[in-house]
């Protein structure tokens, strides 16, 4: 665990400094750094406290992204998840950020989860389809309740039977 800390650590510490310089964006009473800008124009970027925070387009407020609402970073799992890490991980390079401890705090575990309690076809198909290797045991119970959905179209449970993985 000492290790997750350092590398948080450095992370936070880098990112602080890039705001402290008056860099990134402001965002109601938030400061924070933009890294992701999604096709519907809304922004996904990093805080000081290395908080991930949703900046609706359209002059909406910007969303601190918690456990309850991280459903609301489901416009993400419509772009590919290696084009979407391959653009935040630009951006750590640009800023000199710590690539991996970037990449890795977004939290995209959270989001499928909360995408698949959701029921909805389409965005469980696009979640399982985002899903890396690495997550597939921290989220196989999610997934075979999936599998278990009488509303589920057959192609996204043979999807979700797939993913699911031994104990």
């Amino acid at each position: 665990m000492p290790q997750c800390r350092a590398m948080e650590s450095v992370l936070g510490d880098r990112v602080r400094e890039i705001l402290e310089r008056g860099e990134g964006l402001t965002a109601g009473d938030l400061r924070l750094i933009p890294l992701v800008t999604l096709e519907s124009g809304a922004q996904q970027g990093i805080d000081g406290a290395l908080r991930w925070v949703l900046i609706p387009g359209e002059g909406a407020a910007p969303v601190v992204i918690t456990a309850e609402n991280v459903h609301l970073l489901h416009e993400a799992i419509e772009t590919r998840r290696d084009t979407f890490e391959a653009t935040i991980e630009a951006r750590a390079r640009a800023l000199d950020l710590p690539v991996d401890d970037l990449v890795f705090s977004y939290p995209a575990p959270a989001l499928v989860r909360a995408i698949l309690v959701k029921r909805s076809s389409y965005l469980t198909r696009l979640a399982l389809a985002w899903l890396h290797t690495t997550e597939l045991r921290e989220l196989r119970e999610a997934i075979l309740e999936v599998t278990r959905d009488p509303t589920m179209p057959a192609p996204v449970k043979d999807l979700a039977q797939r993913l699911v993985v031994p104990v």
